[in-house]
């Protein structure tokens, strides 16, 4: 027996217009065009944005990336350089997966492409910046070394953000962690007296040893996570006393030596779910991401519209678990 089947037509789904979402918003054009490009020049009530954003993505509406960069001259690309190690463990591999995957959701939803580039950390190669045009870009974890040979590929008014290190350097914001509020908090939570730490090495110096200096612990009991085998061996010397633990990856490596009970875990790649229900957690719940994002909306919008401090500093939320 033959069976028919009738194919459906392909029938190409109309896109949303700014015409359509002025309709629906019952204003002019040019009003949703003013809202939409963050137009600043012009006075609208903020009833009136928010029907025409409502209207938006009622709609589904994708902005034309390729008419905004003919009229802004601007591609509409963002770039995110991962400053990595070479035989980097799993605990490093997903320190940045989180922020990542936050980050590029959130400028995917205000219209921009992001550009992912891991650049070798000893010896950044810069080609992916040479070949594209970035309207803003974001440098995570960078040896202070290297970061004026990455910033000087990019001209003035392109805004760059630095996370996870501390560069002197006034002309670029910097956004990090705040560790002394960090540690305070893991101690208050869990009423721990922590007598060590573990930690990962970054590759920025400078940050490093300014988490060194935020503890208040002696430098000969902070571990620097390098295999498992060195873990356990340190952690084997301190069975008896609690400690802290930056990444809850590390933090959930830990807790296969330790007594989770004795830990205390600052989530510093915002994946808490993963620690035993007994450890003690500091979290973030994606406030340095969300900081980075705003801030790089406002310095695209105006790069003069920043705020006057140059190095922000994320506290953890107000409680811990």
């Amino acid at each position: 027996m033959l069976v028919f089947i009738r194919a459906r037509s392909c029938i190409p789904i109309k896109k949303a217009t700014l015409k359509d979402i002025a309709k629906a918003a019952q204003v002019s054009v040019a009003t949703v065009s003013y809202v939409l490009n963050n137009v600043t020049n012009q006075t609208i009530p903020d009833e009136t944005k928010c029907r025409v954003l409502d209207a938006a993505k009622q709609l589904n509406y994708v902005p034309n990336l390729a008419a905004r960069s003919l009229v802004k001259q601007k591609s509409g690309l963002i770039g995110i350089l991962i400053n990595r190690a070479n035989n980097e463990g799993i605990w490093k591999q997903l320190r940045y997966a989180s922020f990542i995957n936050r980050l590029e959701r959130l400028l995917t939803d205000r219209g921009y492409h992001v550009v992912l580039s891991s650049l070798e950390a000893l010896n950044p190669k810069l080609d992916v910046i040479s070949e594209r045009k970035l309207d803003g870009v974001f440098v995570v974890d960078v040896k202070s070394e290297n970061f004026h040979l990455i910033s000087s590929h990019f001209s003035e008014g392109v805004p760059l953000i630095v996370i996870d290190s501390i560069i002197d350097d006034p002309l670029f914001y910097k956004v990090n962690f705040d560790y002394s509020d960090a540690f305070a908090k893991a101690s208050a939570s869990s009423l721990l007296h922590p007598s060590y730490i573990v930690m990962d090495s970054l590759n920025n110096a400078e940050l490093t040893q300014s988490i060194i200096n935020s503890s208040g612990i002696d430098p000969k009991l902070i571990h620097m996570m390098e295999d498992e085998d060195q873990l356990q061996r340190f952690l084997d010397q301190h069975a008896d006393k609690s400690g802290v633990v930056l990444n809850e990856f590390i933090g959930a490596i830990t807790a296969k030596y330790a007594n989770p009970a004795k830990l205390a875990v600052i989530c510093t790649a915002d994946c808490p779910e993963i620690l035993p229900a007994a450890v003690t957690r500091v979290q973030y719940d994606n406030r340095k991401t969300d900081e980075a994002f705003q801030l790089m909306m406002t310095l695209l919008d105006d790069p003069r519209a920043g705020p006057e401090h140059k190095y922000i500093e994320v506290e953890a939320s107000p409680s811990a678990e």
